[in-house]
């Protein structure tokens, strides 16, 4: 580390001096652009403006089982090309496969292909899409699934348990586009600054990512608990398992805006409102007596999910004690 002292003209212009080894190290001349990022702590990175077109990162794929594994490896990577290959002629079924992959991974588009080979490029620009936006709206889908699916299991509504576990779909494609997105950062510093995430802001992005998903495969699981055929949920379970599943949601609000907002408040707020819940729980779980043997078994399979969620909750607003 160099110390240099700062400098005044006599217009009142401050200044200070660059390392004469970082000037020849990266090619800086008169004329050219600097970019300055103030960080925690008033720290400020100096970087080039204008930098150098990095090599389009590209890999080639084989046809096989492990194809569609092997895509969203390449996609979290940050693979931007990615070439199929076969010796044999691919039929529309194999194609028909590829572009239901792709369905799944946002950006991906097939820009070239002929009877041998599929080359997929992926068109979006990590940089462009801040992280926490992608968070809020993985939020906002999750904890409207588990209000839906807390009701479509108590009300016996398959229509809207499927609506549930469709939008998990979009749950997955948003979580995989932000961890290419988040690794892109962590392995280069100039994607850092563009979305304006410190490597740390990258740890938690990713962690709490991580369990709103499981928030929203735990709200899937009840979901699919809802039968199409009919079931009656006695008064007493109903009202315990509607009570839990608001508790539970207000949990998850809470605590996913506690982390975004640094509120430790709100963060602490989680831990008295999950005792509410779990008695909440305890009731459904004492009214779970007389029923038959498949509605118990669907039933304390959502009663356990929902207190996953509880869990989730309580770690989620955990790291906004570290924020």
């Amino acid at each position: 580390m160099e110390v240099r002292r700062v400098q005044r003209t006599s217009d009142g212009t401050y200044f200070v001096t660059l390392p004469k080894s970082w000037i020849n190290l990266h090619g800086v001349e008169k004329g050219s652009l600097l970019t300055f990022a103030e960080g925690d702590g008033g720290r400020l990175t100096v970087g080039l403006y204008e930098k150098p077109d990095r090599p389009t990162k590209e890999v080639k794929l084989v046809l096989g089982p492990t194809l569609e594994r092997e895509i969203e490896e390449k996609y979290l990577l940050g693979y931007e090309l990615m070439q199929i290959e076969s010796k044999e002629v691919m039929d529309s079924e194999v194609r028909d496969n590829v572009k239901t992959i792709l369905k799944k991974l946002v950006g991906l588009e097939i820009v070239e292909e002929d009877a041998h080979k599929i080359v997929i490029q992926c068109l979006i620009e990590p940089s462009l899409l801040a992280p926490e936006k992608i968070i809020r709206r993985l939020h906002s889908i999750t904890k409207a699934m588990q209000q839906d699916a807390v009701a479509a299991f108590v009300d016996c509504d398959a229509k809207l348990a499927t609506t549930v576990v469709e939008r998990d779909e979009e749950v997955d494609r948003l979580y995989f586009l932000l961890v290419r997105i988040l690794r892109a950062a962590l392995t280069d510093l100039s994607a850092a600054e563009r979305i304006h995430a410190s490597p740390v802001d990258c740890l938690d992005h990713r962690i709490l990512s991580s369990l709103i998903e499981h928030f929203g495969d735990s709200s899937t699981s009840i979901a699919l608990n809802v039968s199409k055929g009919q079931y009656r949920i006695p008064p007493s379970l109903s009202r315990a398992l509607k009570k839990s599943g608001e508790i539970v949601n207000l949990m998850y609000g809470h605590s996913v805006e506690a982390v975004l907002s640094r509120n430790l408040q709100l963060a602490s707020e989680v831990g008295n409102m999950e005792k509410r819940a779990l008695e909440t729980i305890r009731e459904a779980e004492r009214a779970l007596r007389g029923l038959g043997a498949d509605l118990l078994d669907k039933t304390t399979s959502t009663v356990s999910s929902l207190k996953s969620m509880c869990e989730i909750n309580v770690d989620i607003a955990d790291l906004a004690m570290t924020r």
